[in-house]
């Protein structure tokens, strides 16, 4: 019974997470694979087999500053890996390089001069803290634990709009001075334009606990508030780069925007970069919103956290997450391949689901793993109640049978979702279908491996499923392989053609080849990047 609870639930979110509160008015988006919008996504990221990540965020409202939150995730199950915030000047830039330290830990460092929180991120760079809630006991060295740092997905979230006037509705290019625009503003200093980021000016962020529309002891009206709602100029891109390998891959991120609607009822959605759990800011997190998890500031806003609509409730914000998850639906994926040998080629394919947290989440709490027990907690309103039971292997966020309707996307299999033997929840792809250069096609014949499944398994949050014999990611914390007998072609995943079902899922293949002779005594190393395509 447990077990069919859990697959089921899964199956539910799999399908674009139906929560409650359809009715609500609650952010509804747009999607763009390489535009602007108040949410960037990086389907991918990777520090592993010398590799590094570059992240460039863009604001490309020349006229006002930004408060943006950059978290990235894991590859297992979403764990938030590290986040910090970046203060984005008009017209600004801000980059960041992702690697590992020399211990194998998830590291980041930037020369960029745009403000941060913590302001040691500008200065020094960051490494990830002790993993202190990467406790899953199946990760029992060191290096295993090192390893759940190295490969995940990276969000981007517009926080708050930073007018240069406190009252940019009445007095767009005049009136109070902003503190907060003036601190992050960049200037020319010693030849150099650098942000001056003044201390002082930042320390009214500690005080915000309602997202930021109203200040501590200030109410918005004649003055204004500093942080005004966020408008949706972000837009951001990435590459991966291999310094001993001479490759690099590249692409940009994808784009959600607020609809049309949604935009004239966004607010500012700031909570600040500590450890402390003032914020009345939301969360779908089932970790968080059952209590498994004890909420800090710095965990909201996330992807769920409402940004528009009605109140900011937990309900409104499993409806965001809903909202998202229904717009990166996809029924089939398709793209590309190439592998070969004697060239050392091969391709990766990246599946990353950044909505899936948002119903089902692995609780490292869980004193024994026990396939298929779970702890099912909802209440007539279709939100999360508080979790008592601690040793629940999953925490969840269940759909209430009078949702059901909302759910257009729901109706995977039960007997198509399992759990391996890493605790990573896994889906099974209805099938695949791979066609060479030439017209011959092959279904379901090409096998998946570890195992020897026919049908595609996506373990883990990020999976990358490889053609070839290494994986040019590096890829391993969630990773299988296609033995194929085609050199080269094209393929379909199919997640259900049907009604009723689908999986919210972004990525790309990534293709690497060596040429031994590319001309007297040089080696030549390629990447290529091809986006995926779905229906």
């Amino acid at each position: 019974m447990k077990k069919n609870v859990l697959a089921l639930s899964i199956a539910t979110m799999i399908g674009g997470l139906g929560f409650s509160g359809a009715a609500m008015a609650q952010a509804s988006f747009d999607v763009n694979e390489s535009g602007t919008g108040v949410i960037q996504i990086v389907p991918y990221f990777t520090a592993q087999d010398g590799n590094a990540t570059v992240l460039h965020v863009v604001n490309t409202d020349t006229i006002n500053a930004k408060a943006v939150k950059i978290r990235f995730r894991g590859a297992s199950n979403s764990d938030d890996l590290l986040d910090f915030q970046v203060f984005l000047s008009p017209g600004d830039v801000w980059t960041g390089l992702a690697s590992a330290n020399a211990e194998g830990r998830l590291q980041l460092v930037t020369s960029d001069s745009s403000c941060t929180l913590p302001a040691s991120v500008r200065t020094d760079g960051v490494t990830l803290a002790p993993l202190d809630r990467l406790s899953n006991r199946l990760w029992d060295t060191a290096e295993k634990k090192h390893a759940q740092t190295r490969e995940g997905y990276i969000e981007i979230l517009e926080m708050a709009t930073i007018p240069p006037f406190r009252d940019p509705a009445a007095n767009p290019t005049s009136g109070t001075v902003n503190p907060l625009y003036t601190a992050v503003k960049h200037v020319k200093k010693n030849g150099k334009m650098e942000a001056p980021c003044t201390s002082t000016a930042f320390e009214f962020l500690d005080t915000i606990t309602d997202g930021g529309v109203t200040e501590a002891g200030q109410a918005a009206g004649a003055t204004g508030a500093r942080l005004q709602a966020p408008t949706g100029t972000l837009s951001a891109s990435w590459y991966i780069m291999n310094v001993a390998k001479s490759t690099t891959f590249s692409g940009s991120a994808t784009a959600l925007a607020l609809d049309a609607t949604s935009a004239g009822t966004a607010r500012p959605v700031y909570a600040p970069q500590k450890a402390q759990t003032a914020s009345a800011l939301e969360t779908a997190d089932p970790l968080i919103a059952s209590g498994v998890v004890d909420k800090q500031d710095f965990d909201v806003p996330d992807l769920s956290t409402p940004i528009a609509g009605a109140a900011a409730t937990l309900v409104a914000a499993n409806t965001q997450a809903g909202n998202l998850s229904k717009a990166i639906n996809r029924f089939q994926v398709f793209n590309q391949f190439y592998h070969d040998a004697g060239l050392q080629a091969a391709t990766d394919w990246v599946f990353s689901m950044p909505t899936r947290r948002y119903l089902v989440a692995a609780n490292y709490d869980a004193k024994q793993y026990v396939k298929g027990t779970v702890f099912d907690a909802v209440d007539a309103a279709g939100a999360l109640v508080a979790v008592t039971d601690r040793e629940a292997n999953y925490v969840f966020r269940n759909l209430a049978a009078a949702n059901t309707a909302d759910n257009k996307f729901a109706g995977v299999p039960a007997s198509n979702i399992t759990v391996n033997t890493a605790g990573q929840i896994c889906v099974a792809a209805n099938g695949q279908t791979f066609y060479d250069r030439e017209e011959d096609s092959v279904k379901d014949g090409h096998v998946v491996s570890p195992g020897i499944a026919k049908k595609l398994n996506l373990c883990g949050e990020v999976h990358v499923a490889t053609f070839g014999a290494k994986s040019p990611l590096g890829a391993s914390v969630a990773q299988s392989t296609f033995q194929t007998d085609f050199g080269a072609g094209w393929g379909v995943v199919d997640f259900g053609t049907g009604a009723g079902n689908g999986v919210p899922v972004l990525g790309a293949a990534f293709t690497a080849a060596t040429n031994p002779n590319a001309a007297a005594g040089m080696v030549g190393n390629y990447g290529i990047t091809w986006p995926h395509f779905y229906k």
